[in-house]
């Protein structure tokens, strides 16, 4: 039976990825008209994707999530022939039913089979505009957890002209160079939200929104254009990839100020959003985050993303405590 290719990653153009060290996926293989498995190779050391303080020993299930972007816009230029140049916008994402334990490092760089179902092609008149994909992350026959992603694409010419038009909405002029926003207020304290490395924090300092007896919580988001992983390459928008992490850091910290976790240490379990507007690398964007459930040991946050008052994404985290750290305190 044939079988998924391990031995080198797919070409990084594919991907979008600049740095040849970002590429996860390491080939496809159709399987009949809407199935394929797609390779992944999850690294034991990254910098950003396995940076954490109390959860080494697992990776993080973000960096399934980042593969699972990728194997969409390989597919969207392999599989319906999109040219280099078009413009890929992610709609939505979700991660859910994972296994941890599956996720457990070993001894050697994990090797993960995607397997994908094509689950709608979006059409406009020019043909195929996007896709819906289902995943089942398989590591050896074990399923450590079931993604969705929802993408569409345009032309570079459509994209300008929707970016202008969305940047002149708000007051804002057409530009071709970005510097983002300077954020308000220092980053929270690293090990607060599960980072040790100060670079990887991407909230600053939370604080209860007013009348909040709620516990919810909100934070000015980290935009640095710098960062190796979350801007590989330049970018005229705040990344999808930005706002799941602006969830997971907020939630951690309003999870843990509430009382819904007893520890930051916590282990993402799930994560969805929808992406509603391009966010601007030149105003200030808010994370706000409301826990809705939690026992101490696991918990729930609904998340928003907002700029001038507009939600530019919106979603749910769930963060669950790792059995050594469940005793209280």
């Amino acid at each position: 039976m044939d079988t998924v290719e391990f031995s080198r990653t797919v070409p990084r153009e594919i991907v979008h990825r600049l740095s040849l060290t970002e590429v996860l996926v390491t080939g496809a293989l159709s399987r009949d008209e809407d199935t394929l498995d797609v390779g992944v190779q999850i690294p034991r050391s990254h910098a950003f994707y396995r940076d954490t303080v109390g959860c080494c020993d697992v990776y993080d299930p973000m960096v399934l999530v980042e593969a699972a972007r990728q194997t969409l816009i390989m597919l969207g230029h392999e599989l319906f022939d999109m040219p280099f140049g078009t413009k890929f916008i992610l709609r939505e994402i979700m991660l859910r039913d994972l296994d941890p334990a599956a996720l457990a490092v070993g001894a050697a760089p994990t090797e993960v089979v995607l397997r994908c179902r094509i689950l709608r092609r979006f059409r406009g008149r020019e043909g195929v505009t996007g896709a819906r994909l289902r995943y089942s992350a398989l590591i050896g026959e074990q399923v450590a957890a079931t993604l969705e992603c929802s993408m569409s694409w345009v032309s570079g010419e459509h994209w300008q002209a929707m970016r202008d038009e969305g940047r002149a909405a708000l007051g804002l002029s057409a530009q071709t160079a970005f510097t983002a926003c300077p954020a308000p207020a220092p980053p929270i304290g690293a090990a607060l939200v599960d980072r040790r490395d100060p670079a990887n924090v991407v909230v600053c300092a939370p604080r209860l929104m007013p009348g909040a007896a709620d516990r919810a919580m909100t934070a000015p988001l980290v935009v640095d254009t710098a960062h190796p992983v979350l801007f590989d390459h330049p970018l005229d928008h705040v990344p999808g990839m930005l706002s799941l992490e602006a969830f997971r850091q907020l939630g951690i910290a309003t999870a843990v100020a509430s009382g819904a976790l007893n520890s930051p240490a916590a282990v993402l379990t799930g994560v969805s959003a929808r992406f509603l507007a391009m966010g601007e690398l030149d105003l200030p964007v808010t994370c706000e985050s409301l826990p809705v459930s939690g026992n101490g040991t696991d918990a729930v946050l609904r998340c928003t993303l907002t700029q001038q008052g507009r939600p530019i994404a919106e979603g749910e985290v769930r963060l669950t405590l790792p059995p050594r750290l469940r005793t209280p305190g």
